[in-house]
Parts: structure tokens; sequence; C-alpha cells
């Protein structure tokens, strides 16, 4: 099952839409624009960009991923994972483990 961070980072035209795009996710209501960000399924990659339109597929919503990040289009979400990087980056020192960094940011705030 989808779910999403008790403090998803989001874009600044999501911030007050929140909890309607959860709504609408949970019940596979289509949204045109929106972009969600997870923890890749693979350990070579960091992050996975997902248009809002395949959480139509019950498959999908159904599939378990949790939701970081929210983005009102794609570039705004490519922007907001560097600035996700970046977060890293200043509160770690270095990059040498940012997935780690996202895995206990998924803990604390799930």
């Amino acid at each position: 099952m989808v779910r999403f961070v008790d403090r998803p980072y989001l874009t600044e035209k999501v911030t007050g839409k929140i909890s309607s795009i959860k709504w609408k996710m949970a019940c596979g209501i289509g949204m045109v624009g929106y972009h969600f960000i997870t923890l890749s399924d693979n350990d070579k990659d960091i992050f996975d960009i997902y248009p809002a339109a395949v959480f139509k597929q019950k498959h999908f919503r159904k599939s378990d991923r949790i939701i970081i990040g929210v983005a009102d289009s794609i570039d705004s979400a490519r922007e907001l994972t560097g600035n996700m990087i970046k977060e890293c980056l200043d509160k770690c020192g270095n990059l040498d483990d940012v997935r780690g960094f996202y895995e206990r940011f998924i803990r604390e705030h799930l």
C-alpha cells in the first residue's frame, strides 16, 4: 500500500493541497501534472519520480511504496530532489550515504 511520510517534501504549489492529493491517490482519482518522489527500488539509484497517472492503476496503488516528496511538475520534482540531496549534504557533510539518510528519514517520519 502506498503511504506518505508525515512531513513529505513539497513544492510551493503543492503545499496547501497535500490532503486533497492524498485522498485522490487513495481513491485512484486522476491528477494531472503531479509527481511523486520515492526511494528507488534498486540500490544503484537514490530516488524514483513517478507521475500521478501511474497511481490510477490499482496494482500500483497497492504496491509497497513510501512517498517522501510531491511536486507539481517533472521539472519541480527534479529540482526538489536536488534540494533534498543538498539538505543531506548540509546535514551530513558528505554524499556517501544519501540513500541511508533518507531511509532513516522514512523510519523517523512514517
